[in-house]
């Protein structure tokens, strides 16, 4: 019998999942605006933004937001008269702040809807997922004034609810309108891929001989067939989800909120009729799979005799072709050895020609090399007879030009000395008087030089008289004092060199004893 599912079920099938999904939309106080990006890309519930204002003469803006600021608590416009103030750093008193800031990024809502009632009062639970984002962007032709209209008449928890009553109301309408076989049709397809309904083997796939037997009218079923009831619930609720997201766009875009999508991502129906169904669908698997697994059998079986026959087919082949080649080889080989024969006969002639060519070439070069060393030697002869004569003249002509250029220089030498002589003679005239005073002051500093050595010599002994008699005494003197001796010995030592100093002969006795 003809046997498809009108839908599988939730755990058969997935739905497609939104991977971000907010459950609640609120607003929320913080200290700084310097969060506000991190908690918009965190909080996906979190719609509004109320930062507070550091005791600062400045206050800055942050990217992605609409932001709108007070001055002592009224509405402060932009420069440009807009009441969204774009993203910057300003300058402003304390009392000038940033009131709220608005996400501009698209927010996707999760919905659960449960206890809807079908055609037929069977409950089911739709999950809705709506993805909307707040308007109020200049840049694509909308007013900002829906900015503050969010901001101060809807609010985020407003928003939410409204969007709940509504979808319910929307999701509940159409519930009513579809029986419970219908339902899973209103699921939204996101994958891109095509949605197939399976289809179970019918009359169609058997046999003739099967489908003779038996009553036939018991074969059939009344109505339409599963997958054709399938199939029109699909049809049904394909554009159900685009309907709902023209429905809610009409009454919330004047509000400032624009629905980008309306996706219906999952439909649970009760845990018996899931059952049930799932029990249907695992009747036509069974089925398909015995009849699947028959025809595979079938297919192994023709394939093996195939097989063997082809194998037989190609292995008688395979010996033809190789005896059919066993005989080109002995042709082929027969017409190599004469080639081989004729190539050798041929070689021999060549290498014989070779021979006879090389020999004449031999001959003839080495008679050309004969003649070409005969020239050679000639020429080197005459070259060098030419070059020893243009040697021994260029000698004489070197010699003869030095000589005279020697002579000349010569004479040009003594005529310059005469002059340098003659010259130093009139300058030493002139500079006499200077010179002679440098050589009088030099010969004073020379004098000071010996007068400052002598200064510092200890053992000089310095006299003003004029008598060498007087100056011998004062040497010994001097000399004596450095030796340890008596005073009557001193005495008589110079009392004797002064006898010998004026010619006395008497010689002294420095003995201190008496004889």
């Amino acid at each position: 019998p003809q046997l498809a599912p009108t839908c599988t079920p939730s755990h058969a099938r997935a739905a497609p999942r939104i991977q971000v999904m907010a459950l609640s939309l609120y607003s929320r106080d913080v200290r700084s605006v310097s969060e506000v990006n991190k908690l918009f890309g965190e909080d996906k519930g979190l719609l509004e933004i109320r930062p507070g204002r550091p005791t600062r003469p400045y206050f800055t803006i942050p990217e992605g937001g609409f932001a709108l600021v007070t001055r002592f608590g009224q509405d402060l416009d932009h420069d440009s008269g807009s009441p969204v103030w774009p993203a910057g750093f300003y300058w402003g008193a304390p009392w000038v702040k940033v009131y709220a800031i608005v996400t501009r990024q698209s927010v996707v809502l999760n919905m659960p809807i449960k206890g809807c009632k079908t055609q037929d009062n069977v409950t089911v639970e739709i999950n809705l997922a709506i993805v909307f984002r707040l308007m109020g962007d200049e840049t694509k032709g909308e007013d900002p004034m829906l900015v503050r209209k969010f901001v101060y008449n809807v609010t985020p928890r407003g928003l939410e609810q409204q969007l709940r009553d509504a979808c319910e109301e929307a999701t509940r309408s159409v519930a009513r309108s579809m029986l419970h076989t219908e339902v899973y049709g209103l699921r939204t397809d996101r994958s891109g891929k095509r949605m197939d309904v399976l289809q179970g083997e019918g009359d169609s796939a058997a046999p003739p001989e099967e489908i003779e037997e038996g009553d036939e009218s018991l074969r059939q079923v009344a109505g339409p067939a599963d997958h054709e009831r399938a199939t029109q619930a699909m049809q049904k609720g394909k554009n159900v989800a685009e309907a709902m997201r023209r429905t809610l766009n009409e009454q919330f875009q004047p509000q400032g909120v624009e629905i980008s999508d309306v996706i219906i991502t999952d439909v649970n129906l009760p845990g018996v009729i899931v059952q049930q169904m799932a029990q249907k669908t695992m009747v036509i698997s069974q089925n398909a799979a015995q009849k699947m697994n028959q025809e595979y059998e079938m297919l192994t079986l023709r394939q093996g005799e195939e097989m063997e026959t082809l194998k037989q087919k190609k292995k008688e082949e395979r010996e033809k072709e190789k005896q059919a080649g066993d005989m080109k080889v002995n042709e082929v080989q027969v017409q190599l050895e004469k080639m081989k024969a004729e190539t050798k006969v041929l070689l021999a002639k060549i290498k014989q020609e070779s021979r006879v060519r090389v020999q004449e070439i031999t001959a003839t070069g080495q008679l050309e090399v004969t003649k070409l060393q005969q020239n050679k030697s000639q020429v080197l002869t005459e070259l060098n007879s030419q070059a020893s004569a243009d040697a021994a003249r260029l000698a004489a002509e070197t010699d003869l030009y030095e000589a005279t250029k020697a002579s000349e220089a010569g004479l040009v030498a003594t005529r310059n000395h005469a002059k340098a002589n003659e010259l130093m003679a009139k300058a030493e005239g002139v500079a006499a008087p200077f010179v002679e005073a440098r050589k009088q002051f030099e010969t004073r500093q020379k004098q000071m030089q010996v007068w400052k050595g002598l200064a510092a010599n200890k053992e000089l002994v310095i006299s003003g008289e004029t008598s060498d008699e007087l100056n011998t005494l004062l040497l010994c003197d001097a000399i004596m004092g450095e030796q340890e001796m008596e005073k009557s010995t001193k005495s008589q030592v110079l009392a004797e060199m002064l006898v010998m100093q004026r010619g006395s002969k008497v010689m002294l006795n420095l003995g201190t004893g008496a004889d």
